[in-house]
């Protein structure tokens, strides 16, 4: 009986060894894996280095925008030539404004020339003019007499940059000045192409060549002064939330409308300092001197520039809805107001009744102090001013081909 056994052991074991096709698939697995393995090992070191290569590359480019920055923002032009009116006087001359006499008069009379200043003074200068009207898509500059100022500074620039990296890199060189978070007013500069979106983009600030005295600390006072609501001040107001006696969905509507108006009453003490110290020197003040040199050049025609000048803008807002009433400062600051505030209300609802909830949240269970609900609130109303400086940015791109 034993001895029937291993006999029948040593032929199962026989037919399994003689049937070799499960043995053929595993060998091929394991030489598909060892391949695999090689080829691995073999291209490793190419795709690290390409890795190694394209990290090296994008620090470059990176490296080579901010130094390109820096460069503009501290480097110096020797001269700087411009006219005031100058492009307007042109359409006027009509066709004797590229005679000898006629562009000799107009450097003489118009002329202005700035001698060492740098890309950033001339660029904050240019944005401090131009005062641009965004509307419904349009950018209307109604700053007439220095439109050539910005084109000769555009003209600089490009000049500059071309020299510098344009056989290398693509770029756009953008300031972008918006004194008054959602008043459709500011100005820009650009040059360069669109940028794509493999760019690599460097931002910076420039101070505007005027001392606004707008510090925090002012709005700060502006919010502690107008901050009133049915239960007082805000830290009485918080102070009430916080006991849990009152309609909650009430008291953060009242503190929303006490943020919306510290923004405003914010913005529209902006709009006065910035109207009263910057526009009005340029269209109340500056239009008779211009007038008066240009009838020096064309007679009679410098009072139909400056005409002509005013009833485009007086055309503008009236275009938008607003009577002009007195002079045309004083209507457009009543424009940059109510737009402001309209705008404000519309863009920015849902995120104030947010950061109020967000706000009383954290009071009511003990994760915010008083003064740092105070603090987040302060912060909030003077990020909607930026009237001592404008944005730069400078954007590069490798070029392929």
């Amino acid at each position: 009986m034993k001895r029937h056994v291993m006999m029948k052991r040593q032929v199962s074991l026989m037919g399994f060894c003689s049937d070799t096709r499960g043995f053929s698939t595993t060998i091929d697995v394991l030489i598909f894996l060892v391949l695999i393995s090689i080829a691995s090992v073999i291209l490793l070191p190419t795709i690290t280095g390409n890795i190694q290569v394209r990290s090296v590359m994008d620090s470059k480019s990176q490296s080579e925008s901010s130094r390109m920055l820096a460069t503009i923002l501290n480097g110096r032009m020797d001269e700087f030539e411009y006219a005031v009116a100058g492009d307007e006087l042109d359409a006027i001359a009509g066709t004797v404004n590229d005679s000898s006499l006629y562009l000799a008069g107009k450097k003489l009379i118009l002329g202005r020339e700035l001698k060492h200043r740098t890309f950033a003074d001339i660029a904050a200068e240019d944005a401090a003019a131009q005062w641009v009207i965004y509307q419904n898509g349009e950018r209307i500059q109604l700053n007439f007499l220095l439109t050539n100022y910005t084109n000769g500074l555009e003209s600089a620039m490009k000049k500059y940059l071309d020299s510098q990296i344009a056989d290398r890199y693509g770029y756009n060189l953008t300031v972008v000045w918006r004194p008054v978070v959602n008043a459709p007013v500011g100005s820009d500069v650009m040059v360069g192409e669109k940028v794509p979106d493999n760019a690599y983009v460097e931002t910076s600030h420039i101070v505007m060549p005027y001392d606004l005295d707008f510090s925090r600390a002012r709005v700060e006072m502006i919010v502690d002064d107008n901050f009133n609501t049915t239960w007082g001040n805000i830290s009485s107001t918080f102070a009430y939330l916080k006991n849990g006696t009152g309609n909650r969905t009430l008291i953060e509507d009242e503190i929303t409308q006490e943020i919306f108006d510290s923004i405003n009453n914010t913005a529209d003490a902006a709009i006065d300092d910035l109207i009263d110290n910057t526009l009005v020197p340029v269209i109340d003040e500056t239009q008779d001197t211009v007038t008066g040199q240009i009838n020096n050049l064309l007679p009679e025609n410098g009072t139909e520039l400056i005409n002509r000048i005013n009833g485009t803008i007086i055309d503008i807002l009236e275009g938008e809805g607003i009577i002009v009433n007195g002079s045309v400062s004083d209507t457009f600051r009543s424009y940059l107001k109510k737009s402001a505030k309209d705008k404000t209300r519309r863009i920015s609802d849902s995120e104030i009744r947010a950061m109020t909830t967000e706000l009383s949240d954290m009071y009511v269970n003990d994760v915010m102090t008083i003064e740092d609900v105070k603090e987040s609130i302060y912060t909030e109303v003077f990020s909607r001013i930026s009237l001592n400086r404008a944005e730069i940015t400078l954007s590069i791109w490798e070029r392929r081909g």
